[in-house]
């Protein structure tokens, strides 16, 4: 069986601070959208040959320490190429149900455009080293159980069915297409403008912020909502 890369974005997982801490887009994690650090040299480098084959690979690296309905919504997308809504919506449903039953405020996700969701920033302002460290271990153990598969898959069916590697090279194509970027809007570019801060624009705007997301680019909203788990 063929190893592909084991997470390409995941939830808004765990990129955090002492006091905010920001859901990385995905990685449920949710790859909590993980950011993949890679440059343009990789441009039209694939995950893998298809949908399928990289579900197959999911269930090989984490079959074991998922939860029965995550592993069945991913059986069901190595068969059939595809997670449905419903598993999708079940998933983060069940990893904010296990947030909530470790003892945490209930978190409000960030909902975009296409329907795919992201945990917000959230604020620990006051709390110990200890229940920082806590609450990511927590966070990281609800989102690998319920969700971070599913929405890694669910994410790239809906905005990166070619399963292009680069998350800079699938979020420029659809700002491009979108018209909020011109047509020799680049990976590079893309990459400039959020190291020099010049992503204001694009966290103004759902659309947006909609294909930085999907593509698993870590970027918050300007107006985004912050979650205050430990209150």
């Amino acid at each position: 069986m063929r190893n592909y890369l084991s997470k390409y974005v995941g939830i808004p997982v765990l990129c955090c601070l002492l006091t905010i801490c920001i859901g990385c887009g995905f990685a449920p994690s949710v790859n909590n959208g993980k950011n993949t650090g890679l440059t343009t040299s990789h441009q039209g480098t694939r995950i893998a040959p298809s949908l399928k084959e990289y579900a197959q690979s999911l269930l090989d690296a984490d079959g074991d320490s998922m939860s029965d309905r995550q592993k069945s919504a991913l059986e069901k997308a190595a068969s059939g190429g595809k997670v449905s809504q419903a598993d999708y919506e079940r998933a983060w449903a069940d990893y904010k149900q296990c947030i909530i039953d470790k003892g945490y405020a209930e978190p409000t996700f960030d909902k975009y455009d296409n329907g795919i969701y992201a945990l917000p920033s959230y604020n620990t302002d006051g709390a110990s080293k200890e229940a920082v460290r806590k609450l990511n271990d927590d966070l990281t153990s609800c989102s690998m159980l319920h969700v971070t598969d599913i929405n890694t898959v669910y994410r790239l069916q809906l905005g990166n069915p070619k399963l292009l590697l680069n998350d800079k090279e699938v979020a420029a194509d659809c700002l491009r297409k979108e018209g909020i970027k011109p047509k020799d809007y680049t990976a590079d570019k893309l990459e400039k403008d959020l190291e020099s801060g010049e992503s204001a624009g694009l966290r103004d705007n759902r659309k947006a912020l909609t294909c930085l997301v999907t593509a698993g680019v870590n970027v918050a909203a300007s107006d985004e909502t912050v979650w205050y788990p430990l209150k």
